[in-house]
């Protein structure tokens, strides 16, 4: 075989490994959900209604309002690395090694139908979710940093 088959063949194979189901987060429709569902990185800015107008963005708040969501302030290296070397197990879960900033949006209750209204906390909190060949796929919760 001459270098430049060699090089072909690599590239090659290169390109079959990226086309694999779940080499790609792209392929992993669980995978895009939860990034739309609980990444918001860098934090987006609503003046004052952060809560109010992520949730209604990202359709979190039809046909009802959603009680809970939590959104991690971290790129999509970062969480995912909790799937690997930057988390531990947590039963069927992984738990982050350190702490990400977040923030909760619970529902200020009354009717459930839009418009919703959220309270948020923000803090930094280790995040626990649910991996699926080695991507995010479940948002469980987050534990509170008690010492930072």
């Amino acid at each position: 075989m001459r270098p430049s088959e060699g090089a072909c063949c690599f590239l090659l194979l290169l390109l079959v490994a990226e086309l694999l189901p779940g080499s790609s987060g792209g392929n992993n429709p669980r995978y895009e959900k939860f990034l739309s569902q609980h990444r918001d990185d860098p934090r987006s800015s609503f003046h004052g209604r952060y809560c109010d107008s992520l949730m209604r963005s990202r359709g979190l708040t039809k046909p009802e309002c959603k009680e809970v969501n939590t959104f991690i302030h971290g790129s999509k290296r970062q969480i995912r690395a909790v799937c690997d070397q930057e988390g531990v197990p947590d039963g069927e879960l992984r738990r982050s090694l350190r702490p990400f900033r977040v923030t909760t949006c619970t529902h200020r209750g009354g009717s459930v139908r839009p418009p919703c209204e959220y309270k948020e906390n923000t803090s930094p909190r280790y995040i626990v979710i649910g991996c699926e060949n080695g991507w995010p796929v479940h948002y469980d919760e987050s534990q509170i940093v008690t010492t930072v």
